[in-house]
């Protein structure tokens, strides 16, 4: 026989969980039918005769809500049901008594047995009411208690991250060895963070996306005095604004429906240590100011709560917008702006650091191949020059993902050839190389500009042949444009009128 509550099976998702039961337990037949005659249209019931048909009962099934008599032979209700309430808690427990009753039924309720009572004879109307009532708040409890599990194994598993970066990083240059790549785009900036790693001033990590920001963020915290506290990521971009608060602040138990307990944020869960602010620049406007106040006062206070809390946090943020251009549009603070860009970084295109490809290849290969399941392969010198050769506007991120494409396609083969590539690099490589890029002189659709060109002209008439170009290969969506010259929609909107530029041409 169980001795604990009524539990939901482990994996919720596997199977549709069934709608719990309300038990009915009556030793006079006719109140029995009646009962469930007015429930089972939204309930499925089950019955019993007396307690020991009821203990079966229970056993069996998972019983959200339990009716009971009070004087039924043998046992009386009220001792079926503190029975119940020790075993079964999560049960909501309902006494039925007569009038005549109303002592016991006070007593059952003084001892904690009962949680609601229902007198002979009832209204229809109250009886489903108060069932209702019941059932809905046996849901509450298991809901609640499977957020609260769920928020425990998520915060294991930070846990357990933490501890494996942190073992990866006892020194100042293991973090360093990440960053992959010999260019010197990318020789300058493992120099930069090199003079940074015993710095605890804020960094804005700004760059493409998939260029490896949060790689940069990781390696400014384990190779400094940090290494030994939490880093904690959190991508503003990933959650709602109903929800960013708490998640970054914590909250209060009763601050909103749902919060049955105090919960710590991720700014606390960071104590000591970093928390990176990925796409920082898609920060709502009402938390900016949230988190401004937190890097001019290191003080927070949960949603809900009353009292501050100091916290000792270093912030590593990282963008791929043009905040310049969002401050000048008013859609990010300024003066967030400049406490978060105290130490400004840059990560280079792919394409600036196109020497760097094959070095990257070989490193994904090394990496991918286990988890592939195949045995490490080379790279003959045909997908190599094609590899070197393409764009990668996705940056690492697209070269890491062709590199896991063509490791599934290799086969038995010694090396990934050029058959095994993306159909995006093979049909687009050979003509699409990186010294060939839009604004460079080899670029046949730009004007080439007279060499007596003020230098402000100059730059102008350029960077309106980049946004045309652009415009053209993103068909004009603006969306996508933007995105590629890492501006604001807003910011592509004003350089469009200050050049008359239209999206259709």
């Amino acid at each position: 026989m169980p001795s604990s509550g009524n539990s939901l099976p482990q994996d919720s998702a596997a199977a549709p969980v069934a709608m719990p039961h309300v038990l009915i337990v009556d030793d006079e037949p006719a109140i029995v039918a009646n009962l469930k005659r007015e429930l089972e249209e939204d309930y499925p019931c089950l019955t019993a005769k007396d307690a020991a048909e009821a203990r079966d009962q229970m056993a069996n099934h998972r019983v959200a809500c339990i009716i009971s008599d009070q004087r039924m032979p043998g046992e009386s209700g009220a001792e079926l049901l503190a029975w119940v309430k020790i075993h079964f808690p999560d049960t909501q427990r309902i006494l039925l008594t007569g009038y005549t009753d109303f002592d016991s039924a006070v007593a059952a309720i003084n001892q904690g047995g009962i949680s609601r009572f229902l007198n002979k004879p009832w209204e229809p109307a109250q009886l489903v009411a108060v069932v209702n009532e019941a059932v809905e708040f046996h849901r509450l409890v298991l809901e609640n208690r499977d957020l609260q599990a769920r928020l425990k194994a998520r915060n294991r598993v930070l846990e357990n991250e933490n501890i494996s970066l942190r073992s990866q990083a006892r020194d100042e240059l293991a973090p360093l060895q990440a960053l992959v790549g010999l260019s010197p785009a990318m020789t300058r900036l493992k120099d930069k963070i090199r003079a940074l790693l015993p710095s605890q001033s804020s960094v804005l990590i700004t760059g493409e996306s998939g260029t490896g920001k949060e790689l940069v963020a990781r390696s400014l915290h384990f190779g400094g005095s940090r290494r030994d506290k939490p880093f904690v990521a959190l991508n503003c971009a990933a959650l709602p604004e109903s929800i960013l608060e708490s998640e970054l602040f914590g909250h209060v138990k009763g601050a909103f429906t749902h919060a049955v307990d105090n919960r710590i944020g991720l700014l606390e869960a960071a104590q000591g240590g970093t928390l990176f602010l990925d796409e920082v620049g898609d920060m709502p406007p009402s938390m900016q100011a949230k988190v401004l106040r937190f890097l001019q006062e290191g003080v927070i206070t949960p949603v809900g709560g009353r009292s501050e809390r100091k916290l000792d946090v270093r912030i590593i943020a990282a963008t791929h917008r043009d905040l310049e251009t969002m401050v000048a549009d008013k859609t990010f603070r300024e003066d967030l702006y400049y406490r978060l860009n105290v130490i400004p970084l840059r990560t280079p295109a792919l394409r600036e650091r196109a020497e760097d490809i094959p070095l990257l290849a070989e490193h994904f290969v090394a990496r991918l191949a286990p988890k592939i399941g195949v045995p490490p392969k080379s790279i003959d010198a045909a997908a190599a020059a094609r590899l070197k050769n393409h764009a990668f506007p996705g940056n690492v991120r697209e070269l890491e993902n062709a590199i896991e494409y063509a490791l599934n396609l290799v086969g038995d083969r010694a090396s990934v050839g050029l058959e095994q590539l993306p159909e995006k690099l093979t049909l687009t490589g050979a003509s699409d190389p990186v010294t060939e890029r839009p604004g460079q002189a080899s670029d046949p659709d730009l004007r080439p500009l007279p060499p007596d060109m003020p230098l402000d002209t100059a730059i102008s008439a350029l960077e309106k042949d980049w946004i045309q170009r652009a415009l053209s290969e993103c068909e004009g969506n603006i969306t996508l444009t933007a995105k590629r010259l890492g501006l604001s929609r807003q910011g592509l909107h004003n350089k469009l009128a200050k050049y008359g530029l239209h999206p259709d041409g």
